[in-house]
């Protein structure tokens, strides 16, 4: 770390590294599981409010409730399936026996939050009920997956690339749910039974991913969790060691933001398709132009962050995000033909800035636990990234929930399926609830990177593997 914090060059007791660097075909069976995610945080985040609104004619201001409040368990789920995983022993290593039950829970719940008999309030009770059951499965899996580039990537070049691959298999899981899933509501009949066939078609897709990051993607969990330090630090003392560690601190503030824009722009794009341009059809391409430049520009951010640091490249990354997001105000003043190509423009500019606040935060905080784990010696990691997700999938939930708001705010109407022509007030919400909210936030991301001082080649003095050990990114 740079400034008043010394770099030492020798390892913690009872740490080492790895015996040789990840081979590709273990990056990319570890990114795979971000296709699992991607599904159920994408999904969720695409529909879940318009399901709530548009198909169960459930109120926009108690929608709102039912996609934030399940989240807030998240809470005590991920820093539990973390301290769990931490001290997890056997012939599996801590991480693997957790991220198998996640696989196989995972489908099942997900499965139940479009399998709702009611409408009507009435039925944001269920979904509610089976959103909480599914975040607490999500997080048996996605706490100890994420602990892996942490713990088993032995420099910040291998967890860079790790984090590639998974948002490489994130925008797939994005352009499923963008352009697959409404398409697959519509072709299973619409309405509830659209919902409840579509879910059934990715609980396999989701199923299958999970298998392969647990059984191939983090097979070097087993030999690293003997490596590792056999103590196991408390909550409180990881809270106390993010308290203590600026950029740990700063990451989580990081993620936060990085996820509240995404969740916005994500739950926004079904109401601008419908309400503002005016056909449920354009979700499709709207997805597409986020998704296809998240996965044409990923290797350019990481090129980015190798050559010139994570942190600029990071800021390049809201800054463009954050103009993309601007240009989305002119739909409220250009003509209605013109509104289509303005939103996949501004979106295609959106998608750019995105794939690097999607990739660089977590590989951001990966270095930043790998230096706090060689640094005290303990084995919480799991713990640290547990409480990371939380924050993170929290922070998804509060972007559904803020944007939820401000369509309940600007008079948007709810309905059962039947098409509503909703008031210029309502629009504007509509249209400012992403654009504006989108700007602010990663704003914030800029000014907090501003003190953000780790160093990825400081991580790696610390006991890094030997030249010849190092994966290329």
């Amino acid at each position: 770390m740079t400034g008043t914090t010394p770099v030492v060059s020798q390892r913690a007791p009872g740490t080492a590294a790895p015996v040789r660097a990840l081979s590709r075909g273990e990056r990319v069976s570890f990114g795979v599981g971000g296709l699992a995610t991607g599904l159920f945080t994408t999904v969720p985040g695409l529909v879940l409010l318009y399901y709530l609104t548009d198909t169960l004619g459930v109120a926009a201001g108690l929608a709102g409730a039912v996609v934030t409040i399940p989240r807030l368990l998240d809470l005590v789920f991920n820093p539990l399936s973390g301290r769990l995983s931490d001290r997890t022993a056997g012939r599996w290593g801590p991480r693997r026996p957790w991220m198998a039950a996640g696989a196989l829970l995972l489908p099942v719940t997900f499965v139940s939050i479009f399998w709702s008999p009611f409408t009507g309030d009435v039925a944001a009770l269920w979904v509610g009920l089976a959103f909480a059951l599914s975040g607490a499965a999500f997080s048996m899996f996605i706490v100890p997956w994420s602990s892996l580039p942490a713990e088993i990537g032995p420099d910040a070049a291998t967890r860079t690339s790790m984090m590639s691959w998974r948002i490489v298999f994130l925008a797939l899981a994005i352009l499923l749910a963008g352009g697959l899933a409404p398409a697959l509501v519509e072709m299973f009949g619409d309405g509830p039974s659209g919902y409840r066939s579509m879910a059934l078609t990715f609980a396999p897709v989701m199923l299958v991913a999970m298998g392969i990051a647990t059984f191939v993607g983090a097979r070097r969990s087993t030999r690293a969790s003997v490596a590792t330090a056999a103590e196991t630090g408390t909550l409180r003392e990881a809270l106390r060691a993010v308290r203590a560690s600026r950029p740990l601190r700063s990451m989580f503030v990081v993620i936060i933001l990085c996820e509240v824009a995404a969740s916005v722009a994500l739950t926004g794009g079904p109401y601008i398709a419908d309400h503002v341009i005016g056909s449920e059809d354009a979700l499709v391409p709207i997805f597409i132009c986020l998704v296809a430049p998240l996965m044409l520009t990923m290797p350019l951010w990481s090129r980015a962050a190798t050559r010139w640091g994570k942190r600029p490249a990071l800021q390049a990354a809201a800054a463009v995000f954050a103009l993309g997001a601007g240009l989305l105000i002119a739909l409220l003043f250009v003509p209605d033909a013109a509104k289509l190509p303005v939103a996949l423009f501004s979106i295609s500019v959106m998608g750019t800035g995105f794939a690097g606040t999607s990739m660089l935060p977590p590989a951001m905080f990966a270095d930043a636990v790998a230096y706090e784990a060689r640094t005290v010696g303990k084995r919480r990691v799991g713990l640290l990234t547990g409480a990371s997700n939380a924050a993170e999938t929290i922070a998804g939930s509060i972007g559904a929930g803020v944007y939820a708001a401000v369509l309940s705010l600007t008079g948007f109407i709810s309905s059962e399926g039947v098409q509503v022509t909703q008031s210029t007030t309502a629009r504007l919400g509509i249209v400012l609830g992403v654009a504006a909210v989108s700007v602010l936030v990663v704003s914030g991301v800029i000014l907090v990177l501003r003190r953000y001082e780790m160093v990825e080649a400081d991580i790696d003095q610390l006991g890094s593997p030997s030249r010849t050990d190092t994966a290329t990114t």
